[in-house]
């Protein structure tokens, strides 16, 4: 009896003593291992962009004659373009702290998109005139960003809460998109929201935003914000290998900007009023696979 008695105490030793190290080596939730992972995806974005400007003028040239023009421009671009994108995070345990959150992501979209150019002009001293255009033309760019921040473990480890902030780097070439030529820099913040469905599955939701640093426009360099939002699911196959698919949303608007002058000079009296404005909003699905570790 006390044999066994002091096997048992010996083997209760062993279990407690092995407890940690296969806590240490056991599978983290569902939702803390999407997070843990590399991945690659193939992507579809489809991109509409819109810029639209109007003036009109007024001289008066002090002898009862005066001189009336008008203007207006619009200029759209929109389709879809191929491309990939790559993404790596990692949520970890450090100084006391847990589920501390880190991601990059690169993204890259190249193809071609339909744009249609609309001019029109008007005199009280001549004929109106006007011309249409369109066909397509080259659309690529990248987006480039990081993102920092701090998972919460809710409803017993199966729903976890992200917040974030982020900065990154995008660029454009070929038709441009007004705000996103040549290539801006931004800065924001974000939440990301991770639900266990099943063990297996995790559907995946983002919610962002970010102030593009000077939005490049000609008649407006100021900042602008960038909205965005995704969808998205995440199903694990094998232990390692995960199969990823989502859908991203994004959306900026440049604003209004309003030009007004006026001069009356040696008799002559001048005025002008101008308007602009541009936006573009976007939207990228993506399925790929990628790597827990």
């Amino acid at each position: 009896m006390r044999l066994s008695y002091r096997l048992l105490l010996s083997s209760l030793s062993l279990c407690a003593g092995l407890a940690p190290l296969a806590s240490a080596f056991a599978d983290p939730a569902p939702v803390i291992a999407v997070n843990r992972e590399i991945g690659l995806s193939m992507t579809g974005t489809f991109r509409n962009s819109v810029s639209g400007a109007s003036s009109s003028v007024t001289e008066n040239g002090g002898s009862g004659f005066i001189t009336q023009s008008a203007s207006a421009s619009r200029y759209r671009t929109i389709g879809w373009t191929p491309g990939f994108q790559a993404d790596a995070s990692v949520m970890f345990n450090a100084f006391g702290i847990e589920n501390l959150y880190g991601a990059l992501h690169f993204s890259l979209e190249d193809g071609q998109r339909n744009y249609k150019s609309h001019y029109r002009s008007y005199s009280s001293n001549s004929a109106p005139f006007g011309f249409s255009a369109g066909g397509n033309d080259s659309s690529n760019g990248t987006d480039n960003r990081g993102e920092i921040g701090k998972g919460f473990l809710l409803l017993s480890d199966t729903f976890l809460l992200t917040p974030f902030i982020q900065g990154g780097y995008v660029t454009s070439g070929g038709d441009g998109d007004f705000g996103y030529g040549s290539g801006r820099y931004f800065a924001g913040a974000g939440l990301k929201a991770d639900y266990a469905l099943t063990s297996r599955l995790v559907l995946r939701g983002r919610f962002g935003w970010a102030e593009v640093l000077n939005s490049g426009i000609s008649y407006n360099n100021q900042p602008r914000p960038l909205w965005e939002g995704g969808l998205g699911m995440d199903y694990r196959m094998t232990r390692r290998l995960h199969l990823t698919a989502g859908g991203d949303y994004s959306y900026i608007s440049y604003g209004h900007d309003r030009n007004v002058e006026s001069s009356t000079e040696f008799g002559t009296a001048y005025s002008y009023s101008g308007v602009s404005s541009a936006l573009s909003n976007g939207l990228k699905l993506h399925a790929g696979l990628a790597w827990q570790f």
